[in-house]
Parts: C-alpha cells; structure tokens; sequence
C-alpha cells in the first residue's frame, strides 16, 4: 500500500502542478488523442489489444480503483490528465519519482526504486534477493542485489530522506547491458518536474514520437 500511496501522491502533484499551470480543464478528445500519441511512441503495451477508447476506460477504472483504496470510500479523481500523467500510468514506460522519497531507516525505498526500475524494463532487468541494509539512522547504507546471478552491492550516501543517485547509475548499467535504453524527460518546457525525475524507456523512434508530437525534451537524443 505504501507503494500505491507513493505513486499516486506523485500523480496528484503533476496533476495539480499541470492544471494549475494552464487554467484550462483538459477535455477528454485531447486525453484520447495523447493515448494515441503514446500508443504510436510504445506506451500500454500490455493494452494493444485494444482500442484508444478502451484504453481511456481501462485507465478511468483502475484510477477510480485506486484512490477508492487510499481514501477508503469510492472515489471518482476523474480523467482531466494531461499528457504526462497518462504516461507515468505506464510503469513499464516510465519511472517518476521525487527524490525526497522519505528514504530511511526501515522504509527500504532503494529496494522500491530497484523493484520499480524491472518495472520500467518490462522485466527483462530481473534482480533478485534485493538487501538494503542500515546501520543507524544516518547509515552507512548497503544495498545489493543479484542481477543474472551477479552480486551487485553499493552504498548510497546518506543524505536525509533525499535518494542517492548511486541507484539510478547502478540500474541503469544494468539495463544497458541488455541494451534497454533509458532517457530523462524534462517536460514540455524543458525545465523538468522540480525535484522529481521522470525517467523513460524508449527506442529512438519513439523518443522522436514524443518530441514532435507532444514537445516533450529529453537530456539524451
């Protein structure tokens, strides 16, 4: 639960930043056409069976699903998504986080990140027998898991509740050597998202959907 929590927490805040950034409530011709724009870049693949209207209601369900378990009542947080927030729906697409992500003793988030970045790949990236281990509030901080039957082990520096960006380079390395190709986007605008990242699983091709179709920058071509 606290994993849904967190990543909902995240698709208010977009939300809230994105609609209160435009004054413009978003229709739902313009949520079905980015869903065919994200359809076109790679996006809900595990949905290709189904139409861009289908893929709209399938979303409009499990949102609803969702934050009725968070609030504990049903609850309809409606479909008013710009064209970001559709994509974090897509964990094996994107991976949004804040870097202040509560990190702490007993709270293992790296392990959340680590989990969540097989996510992103579609699971070709499989670690297992994930560790992050403490010893104090303030570290030092291990974590290690194995990745095709490797060891892999680091430590993060301890830096409040903030994540280190030591498990971002490890995952990613990983990946690469599976050639799964991991960019940052920085929005439409180019300034990013403030203190969170939205990294991106994408091929070339797709890449050059998002930036011709939806202005989307990236930190990589």
């Amino acid at each position: 639960m606290r994993i849904i929590v967190l990543i909902l927490g995240l698709t208010i805040m977009i939300s809230c930043n994105s609609q209160s950034n435009n004054h413009v409530k978003i229709k739902k011709k313009e949520v079905l056409e980015n869903i065919g724009i994200l359809k076109t870049a790679g996006f809900f693949e595990n949905y290709n069976s189904l139409s861009v209207s289908q893929i709209y209601d399938t979303i409009y369900s499990l949102r609803k699903r969702e934050y009725s378990e968070i609030f504990k009542r049903p609850y309809d947080p409606g479909m008013e998504l710009d064209a970001i927030n559709l994509a974090v729906s897509d964990s094996t697409k994107v991976l949004f986080l804040d870097l202040e992500a509560d990190v702490g003793k007993d709270n293992e988030v790296y392990i959340y990140v680590i989990k969540a970045f097989s996510q992103l790949s579609n699971n070709y990236f499989k670690p297992t027998e994930i560790k992050e281990y403490w010893e104090s509030e303030t570290g030092p901080i291990k974590v290690s898991f194995k990745s095709k039957g490797l060891l892999i082990e680091f430590e993060p520096e301890y830096e409040d509740d903030w994540l280190h960006g030591s498990v971002f380079n490890i995952c990613e390395k990983e990946m690469k050597k599976d050639g799964i190709r991991i960019v940052d986007c920085l929005s439409d605008d180019g300034n990013g998202y403030g203190q969170a990242i939205a990294l991106m699983r994408l091929s070339k091709e797709e890449q050059k959907v998002l930036e011709s179709k939806l202005n989307w920058k990236f930190t990589s071509e």
